[in-house]
């Protein structure tokens, strides 16, 4: 197969793949007759619910969305901010910032990008009643003005730190429609059936198994030329790798770490690896025992070794985490241990001595999904917890769709989560921490939180936003509403005679086909 000896484990999971790839018309031994068509696997997920960037919430939805639409703005392979389908802006003296677009740009259904369309992208994700997840990144916008058919100005209701970052074609949502797609298709339908600027358009999706996208000829920056591009979903990492290896894919959107080294050694396969943008933490329900207790919060945080995780978990592929900004975010991240976020048992049994519930007082469920590292993410947290505190904790395992419905809903006690967010610490500190944040799914409020949350959106200067973030960092970690535990590197794994992909650290995928070549 390839001179990779490749574990059993791999092998027996690789059977999922085969099945997937047949059902999008990939088989076995297949080689391309042509260089124009792509074969994208999307690893570790098997849920995409839906293509409207308005809606979407799910990584995968976002791997796909990458290629069908276009921002404002996008980051260059060095992760600067620079044009997309604006072709520049500038900021006038009344604090509004003015975009002019690009001339020609069309839709994937002919018609023309005009400023109109951009009002109401922005308006529709400000709605209330559209109730869109990535609301909070437009939310201080106060208004949208146009000046003719490709200048439009943005008023914000004070100043916004991270609105040019926001309005990258990154996890936004600031991706732009076309008003008359949504007007006439409905919200629901558009999400199924999208209509974008991007290089790519979607022609087929069955749900769960895959989806087709052809080449959009009149793409702005020219017609790509990769023509078609096949993305199976596929549960498992490690069947990715099985469907990689077998000649069955091109390229996967992950890679398990557990394989990462022998991959390494491999000639037939290009692993692309990087420290990532992410932070892996513990979501815990403060409303509901035992975590409505800090004490007991912060026992359990201190019973378990995060070095231990790290390699157990993702084999060395990453860092511990006793905060909640990733490394790579520089002068907002705080290096070093915190009193209550290390491997402490001593400590860990006399703050549980403090708290309101007896360690094995009440059985605990931590959600976790698939059979991938997440699960041995959850099942090496329940084994030292219970080792060290004397509690009940047990893995309940289910699919990744029902995981993220669970923590929405508030029907969960705890569960393995985490992010992949992008350059401005705001997703981080801000969507998970502020009373009113979108992925604040544990209902975690604290008003000297929400104030240095609020001091920092608002401050544009960058060292006096650091600070207001480590002030407000400082007193979660003393909270614990949420437990970190590590930032691991993201991986792509490219066979051998593929190229052009350019990996970011946000874990990238879609925005790279039409800049790729197969032969």
């Amino acid at each position: 197969m390839s001179q990779l000896q490749v574990k059993r484990r791999t092998l027996l999971q690789g059977a999922g793949a085969l099945t997937v790839l047949a059902g999008l018309g990939i088989r076995p031994g297949e080689t391309l007759a042509a260089t124009d068509k792509l074969r994208a696997a999307i690893t570790g997920y098997n849920a995409i619910n839906t293509f409207d960037p308005g809606k979407a919430s799910l990584i995968p939805e976002f791997y796909v969305i990458w290629s069908l639409y276009n921002g404002l703005l996008k980051f260059d392979k060095d992760m600067q901010i620079v044009p997309d389908l604006a072709e520049s802006y500038t900021t006038r003296d009344d604090g509004s910032l003015e975009f002019t677009l690009r001339k020609g740009v069309t839709f994937h259904d002919g018609s023309a990008l005009t400023s109109d369309d951009v009002k109401f992208t922005l308006e529709r994700l400000l709605d209330e009643s559209f109730a869109s997840p990535n609301r909070s990144k437009v939310s201080d916008i106060d208004k949208i003005e146009i000046v003719d058919d490709l200048t439009f100005r943005i008023y914000t209701k004070k100043p916004f730190a991270p609105l040019l970052t926001f309005l990258t074609n990154a996890r936004t949502g600031t991706q732009i429609v076309s008003r008359k797609s949504v007007e006439a298709a409905g919200n629901e339908a558009f999400g199924r059936a999208p209509v974008g600027t991007g290089p790519y358009k979607l022609v087929s999706w069955d749900v769960g198994e895959g989806l087709k996208l052809v080449a959009h000829d009149g793409y702005f920056e020219g017609a790509p030329t990769i023509k078609s591009v096949d993305i199976p979903l596929i549960s498992e990492e490690a069947s990715g790798v099985t469907a990689l290896l077998g000649g069955l894919a091109d390229i996967t959107s992950t890679a398990p770490a557990a394989d990462v080294p022998q991959l390494l050694k491999n000639p037939s396969v290009k692993v692309l690896r990087q420290p990532g943008l992410n932070v892996r933490f513990l979501s815990l329900n403060l409303q509901k025992p035992p975590f409505d207790d800090v004490h007991f919060r912060r026992a359990v945080s201190m019973a378990f070794q995060r070095e231990a995780m790290v390699s157990a978990v993702i084999f060395g592929e990453g860092v511990p985490l006793y905060g909640t900004i990733p490394p790579l975010l520089g002068k907002y991240y705080v290096p070093g241990e915190r009193t209550y976020a290390k491997f402490d048992p001593q400590a860990a049994k006399e703050e549980l001595a403090k708290s309101a519930y007896k360690a094995d007082e009440h059985e605990v469920k931590v959600i976790t999904w698939g059979g991938s590292w997440w699960k041995r993410y959850a099942e090496i947290f329940v084994a030292q917890v219970n080792q060290v505190l004397g509690t009940r904790f047990a893995v309940e395992v289910t699919d990744a769709n029902a995981a993220y419905a669970r923590e929405k809903s508030g029907d969960f006690q705890i569960g393995v989560w985490g992010w992949l967010g992008m350059i401005d610490p705001d997703e981080y500190m801000g969507d998970i921490f502020s009373t009113d944040g979108w992925r604040n799914f544990g209902k975690y409020s604290n008003p000297e939180v929400d104030k240095q949350l609020e001091a920092a959106r608002t401050t544009l200067d960058t060292d006096k936003r650091a600070e207001y973030y480590h002030q407000a960092e400082d007193i979660i970690m003393n909270d614990m509403p949420v437990i970190p535990c590590f930032c691991s590197n993201i991986h792509n794994l490219v066979r051998d005679g593929v190229d052009g992909f350019v990996q970011k650290p946000y874990s990238n995928f879609g925005d790279q086909f039409a800049n790729m070549k197969v032969s």
